[in-house]
């Protein structure tokens, strides 16, 4: 429940209720502020269907709202209307020991909802710091309405890579795999984090400054962290100066070893790279002679969706250390037409003979380490050659 919508706008609001505590009672509850409005049958944006079926599709994210009432929404007559049912029928019905607790979930997930421009969050907390609870709650509901009422996306992204390799993909919190594979596709399970959040009060902002500085940028790299969704919203709904000074120190620890992780992996790669190029130029003669495409494709052209992991791994060896071999084979005497030629017949042979792309970079990798007689203890190394001819375009094809 990490963004505002009708699902999560409900899912607040009905442990709050006295009489309608349930979730069909709550759905129809709060919908019909909007559906019983005279205005709203008369204007033909009436919806007979608030089911309890509908409630539970609408509070699981599988259906959008419905189109009445999101376009009733919007018209002067039904915000006033919606606004007066709120004071009369909503607030009344708050259980008068919780009301404070549910406004204050609404108010918090507002301020971590990072899709939420800053000008409507401003425009939404007026409404609460007047003490006007009842416009307040009426206002939010209405945003919710027009909001997209659908699920979270399970894809892995792109930029999201380099978070997961500092976590090794396994939240620091409750070492959770931060990536799952189901059905063969990658499927997120994780939540990039700010570890000093957004939208704290002023009081509780200083208290967490006291501990360790705000960041200068709270989206930048070094205050991002990779958690569970479950751990992720338990923290940024109601985040403590302890849990803050915690987080801080594992994503300064998670940094520091993977920089560290990579500073030393550099110096021994990158003399177990000049091994394997130099024992490649050692090809004279390739088995088969094939046409070289010098037109490069982009990296995730070329892995299947179900691969993630695998394409953001080559990607990253790509960006590390690309220029690196190239450099290498500038400065040799390798033919490297002839080198690459071998590489891509070996590729072609592997993917017809049906081998998953994780086999053919495998299978490449191994006939690389035996050709430059390598221990198994290369293998990245190996692996790291394999990326850089996946990006020049010799291994997997369209």
């Amino acid at each position: 429940m990490n963004e505002l919508n009708i699902s999560s706008y409900i899912r607040i609001m009905q442990p709050g209720f006295k009489t309608h505590d349930k979730q069909e009672a709550a759905g129809v509850f709060l919908l019909s502020s909007i559906n019983d409005q005279e205005y709203v049958s008369n204007n033909g944006y009436w919806t007979s269907n608030l089911s309890s079926k509908k409630i539970s599709r609408l509070v699981s994210q599988d259906d959008p709202v419905p189109d009445g009432l999101r376009q009733a929404s919007m018209e002067q007559t039904v915000i006033d209307a919606t606004v007066a049912y709120f004071k009369k029928e909503v607030m009344p019905d708050l259980n008068p020991h919780l009301k404070d607790d549910t406004i204050d979930k609404m108010v918090k997930l507002i301020s971590i909802d990072m899709t939420i421009p800053e000008s409507k969050k401003k425009s939404l907390m007026a409404f609460h710091e007047t003490g006007d609870d009842a416009t307040f709650l009426a206002e939010v509901f209405l945003y919710a309405l027009n909001r997209p009422n659908k699920k979270q996306s399970n894809t892995v992204e792109y930029q999201d890579a380099p978070l997961l390799a500092e976590a090794n993909y396994e939240c620091p919190l409750c070492h959770k795999k931060l990536v799952d594979s189901i059905k063969g596709q990658a499927v997120k399970k994780y939540r990039i984090t700010q570890v000093f959040p957004a939208g704290l009060k002023e009081e509780t902002a200083a208290e967490f400054a006291a501990v360790y500085p705000i960041p200068l940028k709270l989206d930048a790299l070094d205050n991002l962290i990779a958690l569970d969704e479950d751990c992720a919203e338990r923290y940024l709904l109601s985040p403590t100066v302890e849990e803050y000074g915690k987080l801080h120190e594992i994503k300064t620890q998670l940094t520091k070893n993977y920089a560290a992780k990579l500073s030393v992996n550099d110096v021994q790669l990158e003399d177990d790279i000049r091994t394997i190029l130099s024992a490649l130029g050692t090809i004279k003669n390739a088995s088969e002679l094939v046409e070289l495409e010098y037109e490069a494709l982009r990296i995730d052209e070329k892995f299947d969706a179900e691969n993630f992991i695998l394409k953001n791994e080559t990607q990253m060896q790509v960006v590390t250390y690309y220029r690196y071999i190239e450099k290498v084979f500038s400065n040799s005497n390798a033919d490297f037409d002839m080198i690459a030629s071998e590489i891509k017949v070996s590729s072609m042979k592997l993917e017809k003979a049906g081998l998953s792309q994780q086999d053919v970079i495998s299978q490449l990798s191994e006939w690389i380490r035996n050709k430059a007689g390598l221990g198994t203890e290369s293998l990245l190394a190996c692996n790291i050659v394999v990326s850089f001819f996946i990006q020049n375009c010799e291994v997997f094809h369209k």
